[in-house]
């Protein structure tokens, strides 16, 4: 029996952003293989900029506030797992104050959008504690993979 290997659909809006997107793509393999199986069928990830993360973010959720992530689940008769659009910016505001990498913190983002795909929310305490686990959980069978992609800028802030 073959291993199922995901069509990984990757949209770089972000012109500061550069990274390898066979390495984005081997960490969904990885997620693939966690007990947070989502459906088979094409994965879309799009890396935005702060305009249109806090446009897409008005238009869903009627909030204007930048996000770190918005996820869209997708429709298994189309073949189609979902979408998971990330904010590169909020992470690389937000790796400094937690004590992650650039692509550690960018990685995450990816992860919990795949959780929600799954199926977890992070609205009440409970659910909030089920996702950390999840990421956690999830983040260290890709770091045991060595599959965490880096990502950088052309800035060179990133860590």
């Amino acid at each position: 029996m073959s291993k199922f290997h995901r069509e990984v659909q990757i949209f770089n809006g972000v012109e500061w952003l550069d990274f390898n997107g066979k390495e984005v793509s081997s960490l969904f393999n990885i997620l693939d293989s966690s007990p947070f199986k989502i459906s088979k069928g094409e994965l879309s990830v799009a890396f935005l900029d702060i305009e249109n993360m806090q446009n897409l973010h008005l238009k869903f959720s009627n909030n204007s506030m930048l996000t770190d992530v918005i996820t869209f689940v997708g429709d298994r008769q189309m073949d189609f797992a979902g979408e998971i659009c990330v904010s590169p910016d909020y992470a690389l505001s937000n790796c400094e104050a937690y004590g992650t990498t650039f692509s550690e913190e960018l990685s995450l983002y990816l992860i919990h959008g795949y959780l929600h795909i799954y199926g977890l929310n992070d609205i009440s305490q409970n659910e909030t504690k089920r996702m950390r686990e999840g990421e956690n959980t999830c983040m260290s069978l890709v770091k045991k993979a060595n599959a965490l992609p880096t990502f950088f800028t052309h800035y060179n802030v990133a860590k």
